[in-house]
């Protein structure tokens, strides 16, 4: 029997990333997966990017992940949010082809060595001597033995999909069953299990939708890959439609909300708080006369559309009705109902930082299983679990990504000493260093752990390295190049910025807003590549904001090199609250930072924790 070093159960969007960071962290890998034809699905929206996630899928990328080149790949629709608030805040979302977006996935997948397929439906876990695991057991009675399991079951586990009251069916999704014996097994060898509850949107056919009535959305022509490493060529784009519920639409739901699993009390997970069901509008804004409703293509070879911000439990009946309430979808077709869906999780503070399962050697989580909703989130939790069983796998040091790293490393940091009380969403304001944590700069953060880990092949590498050095030449000569006041006049009055009296540097006529230094560059008379200023462009506007947050930096990383003893027993702690003790004591941090993070710690708490250890080891 062959023996793998990473067998990945799950094949979405935390378990793809895990099997290509393995494979590229030398290991042999198996995916195994309830389904092949399904590896990659986008299971809710057909969309990748967005706010903090958009950052994510850079970093993923950055390290060598394919959720960026996929995208890439399928991208029917692309589009930059918050231009209006700076650069340094930038979003990229981009619209997927969903069929397109799979096969890519695929793909990418089979062009990475060293990673084997199998379908079917993993029943347990296999142990080799106490709580090491040694692999696993299909229901089918296959075995497949390995050094670290990672799994990403998503909403698999004893999943339950609610279609109004009298409607349930046992599913991981729509169409697809649920794992059953997985989570027994698991909770019978003394794991935590909880339960969560997500929910998605009807589809329409988009032939019946009046387009006409309603508000076109097209993409941005300005090129953007996803991908640092690769520029794909993109599909066709397509526009998407904006529309609005109307009173009577909230009529119709207020009117059947007992008929809502949530509402008539078939459902008792939480939901995700910023992706409420139509149902949670009406009841927490009732004063509310309209709700906004994306209409989003499913891909080039069908007429589907995504209904986003419709997501429902309600009936399939009461459901045509209300679409039918909303201006431009009076005659609309139905092709798919909505519906929410139940399953478990593992509350994630039983892992530690590398998502590693406490007390089970070379087992770990990553996506949904630790609380958290998006395939952003997922695939970034993919990438931690990913290389971390493969360095299990091969006896080599674990991988840490800090805070300050990315928001890579704020997600798994917050889930691991913070917990989740509801399905975890990556926002910006997460992360104490935004200013630095920038979607444009996440190759110059992540490339020299890639590098380190030799991650990337070497085209790749030295075409990575060749990046950077010219965004660095940029910088200097931005720094060295000084600009006149007849030069800069043309730049300055084009956005109303005060004209200058005499010659200033480029680098520090760029702080001002609004100012480009590409275009500062052209007044000048330099000859630089657009593609290249726009890491400089934002370091230099925002100068004074990075260096504090360096600083700030500096400062957490001080207490995370205050490692705290591994058996310290917080309940003798006098000179901290009781309240901090029971915490400490359930999270166990490694760091005086990490006890910091736990909710419910103040800094009083950690001030007598500082005491208190200072004067068991003084004795």
């Amino acid at each position: 029997m062959m023996l793998y070093d990473v067998l990945v159960i799950g094949g979405g969007h935390a378990g793809t990333e895990a099997a290509a960071l393995a494979s590229r962290y030398g290991a042999r890998v198996l995916l195994v997966t309830q389904n092949l034809e399904t590896i990659g699905q986008m299971s809710c929206n057909p969309a990748i990017g967005g706010i903090a996630k958009g950052t994510v899928v850079r970093e993923v990328d950055a390290l060598g992940g394919i959720m960026g080149r996929a995208t890439d790949l399928s991208r029917i629709q692309f589009r930059m949010l918050n231009r209006s608030k700076g650069p340094a805040v930038w979003s990229p979302r981009a619209q997927c082809d969903r069929g397109l977006y799979r096969r890519s996935v695929r793909w990418l997948l089979e062009r990475l060595p060293n990673i084997h397929f199998a379908q079917g439906t993993v029943a347990s876990l296999l142990f080799e001597s106490g709580p090491q695991v040694s692999g696993v057991r299909l229901t089918d009675g296959r075995r497949y033995q390995a050094r670290s399991v990672v799994l990403t079951a998503g909403t698999f586990l004893r999943g339950r999909i609610h279609l109004g009251l009298d409607t349930q069916i046992p599913a991981g999704r729509a169409g697809e069953g649920p794992s059953v014996e997985m989570v027994e097994d698991l909770v019978n060898n003394g794991l935590t299990v909880e339960r969560f509850k997500t929910g998605t949107p009807p589809r329409i056919d988009g032939r019946s939708v009046n387009s006409g009535a309603l508000e076109r959305q097209d993409g941005e022509d300005q090129p953007y890959w996803f991908s640092f490493h690769e520029k794909a060529p993109h599909p066709k784009q397509l526009p998407c439609f904006l529309t609005w519920t109307k009173p009577e639409t909230q009529e119709i739901i207020e009117r059947h909300l007992q008929e809502s699993a949530l509402y008539g009390g078939a459902i008792s997970g939480r939901g995700p708080r910023y992706c409420p069901s139509i149902e949670d509008k009406v009841v927490r804004f009732p004063n509310a006369q309209r709700h906004q409703v994306f209409l989003e293509p499913e891909g080039l070879e069908t007429s589907e559309m995504y209904v986003n911000g419709l997501s429902t439990s309600l009936p399939p009946a009461v459901q045509l009705e209300y679409l039918r309430s909303v201006p431009g979808l009076e005659q609309v077709q139905m092709t798919r109902p909505g519906y929410a869906i139940e399953y478990d999780y593992f509350p994630p503070t039983q892992l530690d930082a590398t998502l590693a399962v406490r007390g089970f050697p070379g087992l770990f989580f990553a996506g949904q299983i630790n609380g958290t909703t998006g395939y952003e989130e997922a695939a970034g939790q993919g990438v931690v679990a990913g290389l971390n069983s493969a360095a299990f796998a091969q006896e080599r040091e674990p991988i840490a990504i800090g805070r300050g790293d990315g928001f890579i490393g704020v997600m798994v940091d917050d889930l691991v000493h913070r917990g989740v009380d509801e399905p975890y969403r990556l926002f910006t304001s997460r992360a104490e260093y935004r200013i630095l944590l920038r979607q444009d700069n996440a190759l110059r953060r992540f490339l020299p752990l890639a590098e380190r880990l030799n991650l990337l092949p070497d085209e790749e590498l030295d075409a990575a390295l060749s990046r950077m050095g010219r965004e660095d030449e940029v910088m200097q000569t931005a720094q060295l190049t000084t600009i006149t006041p007849d030069e800069a006049a043309p730049v300055l009055e084009a956005v109303e910025s005060p004209k200058i009296t005499q010659s200033l540097k480029i680098s520090e006529l760029a702080r001002r807003p609004g100012v480009s230094l590409g275009e500062l560059f052209r007044a000048a008379g330099q000859d630089v590549d657009e593609d290249d200023t726009t890491w400089a462009d934002i370091e230099c506007k925002y100068e004074g904001y990075i260096a504090r947050e360096h600083e700030m930096i500096a400062k957490l990383q001080k207490m995370e090199r205050y490692e705290l003893p591994e058996g310290l027993d917080y309940f003798s702690l006098n000179a901290v609250s009781y309240e901090a003790r029971e915490k400490l004591d359930q999270v166990r941090p490694g760091t005086l930072g990490q006890a910091g993070r736990i909710p419910g710690v103040t800094p009083s708490d950690l001030q007598g924790l500082a005491i208190e250890i200072a004067r068991s080891t003084s004795r």
